[in-house]
């Protein structure tokens, strides 16, 4: 009588175990934001005759399970996402929390280009994606290009400053998998030989617009405000040229399948029964 007590006595705490490790819901939360504004361009010798004026572009798009849409507009392309979004051009975190541990699902994208032409012109973009318990994956994505045709006076370099302010952040537990990045570059083209003559990219300030993250392991948030300066190449006066700039940001979210609770707890508490089943028998055989 006492072993069969002991018996059901482990085989109900194996249970209640069971459903309380079923009862556990994984996330994987991403986020990527970056703003370049107040961009100038200071002729180093002579001055720079633009062609006409800058060409512009916006695109954003979400993914959720393999489908998804992508919007585009020549200079605010409207938000791209599922779940519960913020109003447009919410360049900050809508899901809160370190870890966001509750919220509704979401994945987003959003730009944005303003006053181009001004001392106060910008190009914002956004990412962010959430997966909170059940399997899943889910992707957001920004990008703006902006290209000026200019032509320099004389032969010298151009030096290029702009203000940049970003924010990355990505966080998982248990079974999920985050990726974030956000990338600034420009690139200058001789518009007769279609060779890039100067790449953004190479420069050493790249770092702090250049960014990737990804959890596990964790790797937390990372916020960077500031002002650079890049000097290009040295141009050609009399000769035509392309100065492109492009801005992306984007995020990547997964959580791996896991059992149904009610599954993985019967799954379990069937293991305990059996081996404490296998003990009794042994015990009985034993004699004991």
């Amino acid at each position: 009588m006492r072993l069969r007590n002991i018996t059901s006595w482990l085989f109900g705490l194996s249970l209640v175990l069971a459903l309380g490790n079923g009862a556990r819901a994984d996330i994987a939360y991403g986020y990527a934001q970056q703003t370049i504004s107040n961009v100038t361009i200071t002729p180093a010798t002579g001055a720079i005759t633009p062609s006409g004026p800058a060409i512009t572009t916006t695109t954003d798009s979400y993914t959720f399970n393999g489908s998804g849409a992508s919007n585009s507009d020549p200079t605010d392309a409207p938000q791209a996402g599922t779940g519960t979004l913020p109003p447009q051009n919410t360049f900050t975190r809508t899901i809160l929390g370190n870890p966001p541990v509750a919220g509704p699902f979401l994945t987003r994208g959003d730009v944005l280009i303003s006053g181009l032409g001004t001392a106060n012109s910008s190009g914002a973009g956004v990412s962010e994606s959430f997966l909170n318990g059940g399997a899943g994956a889910a992707t957001g994505t920004s990008a703006l290009t902006a290209s000026l045709t200019f032509t320099p006076t004389a032969t010298g370099a151009l030096t290029i400053n702009y203000t940049y302010a970003n924010d990355i952040y990505v966080a998982t537990t248990g079974g999920g998998t985050a990726t974030a990045s956000y990338n600034f570059d420009f690139t200058i083209k001789n518009n007769a030989t279609g060779l890039v003559v100067f790449q953004y990219g190479t420069s050493p300030l790249s770092s702090n617009t250049n960014t990737t993250l990804s959890a596990p392991p964790p790797a937390g948030e990372v916020i960077r405000t500031g002002t650079d300066s890049v000097i290009t190449s040295t141009l050609i006066g009399g000769t035509s040229y392309s100065l492109i700039f492009t801005n992306k940001t984007s995020t990547s979210v997964a959580i791996s399948a896991i059992p149904e609770p009610g599954q993985l707890a019967m799954s379990t508490a069937a293991g305990v029964f059996a081996v404490v089943f296998g003990a009794v028998r042994r015990y009985r055989r034993g004699g004991k």
